[in-house]
C-alpha cells in the first residue's frame, strides 16, 4: 500500500463532515475486503497519469465500497466489484476520450485477477462496458454469454457509478446518469474527498 493516500486518510484522516460516514464504513462487516483490495492491488499495472492512475483507482475503490455497503452486496459480489474496480483503466494509452480502452483493460483481467470461468468472464463484461456508452452497456455485456445476465450487468452498473464518481475530479460528473441512488447520495462525498485526497499530508 505504498503511497495510497486514501489508506492513511481511512487511518488518520480528518472527514469533518463525513466522519459518521467514514465510522460507519470501518464498522461494516466487510470492510477489511476493502484494506485487503488496497494491500494486494497490483500498483505496478496501473495506468500512470494524474487522471486515470493510481489516485483515481484508489478513490474508486473507496467509492465502490461505499455503493456496494449501501447496496448490501455479499462477499463474493464485493471481491468482484473490488476487482473491476481496481483494474478498469490498465488498458488505457492515454488520458484522453477513449472507448476500447475497458476492452483493452479486459485482456489483462485473467493475469491480474487470477479469476477463471464465470468470475472472469463477468469481469471482462463490466470492465469492457465500463467505457462504452449506455446505449451499448446492455449489449457489450451480453456479447459476453454471461450465465447470469442480470448480474453481470448489475457488476457493469456498480463499476460504471463508482467510477463516473471520480468525474469530479474533472468538473463534469452529472449526477443523472448515475444509475443507484446510492450513488447519487455520495455526489457531495466524491468531492469532498477528491479535495481531501490532494490536500497534503
Amino acid at each position: 500500500m505504498k503511497d495510497n493516500r486514501i489508506v492513511f486518510l481511512l487511518n488518520q484522516g480528518r472527514w469533518q463532515q463525513d466522519q459518521e460516514l467514514i465510522r460507519g464504513l470501518k464498522a461494516w462487516q466487510h470492510y477489511p475486503l476493502l484494506l485487503e483490495a488496497y494491500e494486494t492491488i497490483d500498483e505496478g499495472a496501473l495506468f500512470q497519469s494524474w487522471v486515470h492512475g493510481p489516485g483515481h483507482i484508489h478513490r474508486v475503490l473507496l467509492l465502490s465500497a461505499l455503493i456496494g455497503w449501501r447496496e448490501a452486496l455479499g462477499e463474493e459480489d464485493l471481491r468482484q466489484l473490488f476487482r473491476a474496480a481496481s483494474y478498469h483503466d490498465v488498458g488505457r494509452t492515454f488520458d484522453g476520450f477513449d472507448i476500447y480502452h475497458g476492452a483493452r483493460s479486459a485482456l489483462r483481467l485473467a493475469e491480474l485477477t487470477g479469476q477463471e470461468g464465470e468470475n472472469l468472464v463477468e469481469l471482462k463484461a463490466a470492465v469492457t462496458a465500463h467505457s462504452r456508452p449506455d446505449r451499448d452497456m446492455e449489449p457489450v455485456v451480453a456479447s459476453f454469454q454471461p450465465k447470469d445476465y442480470p448480474h453481470a450487468l448489475e457488476l457493469t452498473r456498480l463499476l460504471k457509478d463508482a467510477d463516473n464518481l471520480d468525474r469530479v475530479r474533472l468538473g463534469d460528473l452529472n449526477p443523472k446518469f448515475l444509475r443507484h441512488e446510492s450513488a447519487r447520495d455520495l455526489t457531495g462525498f466524491a468531492k469532498r474527498l477528491f479535495q481531501l485526497h490532494q490536500e497534503k499530508p
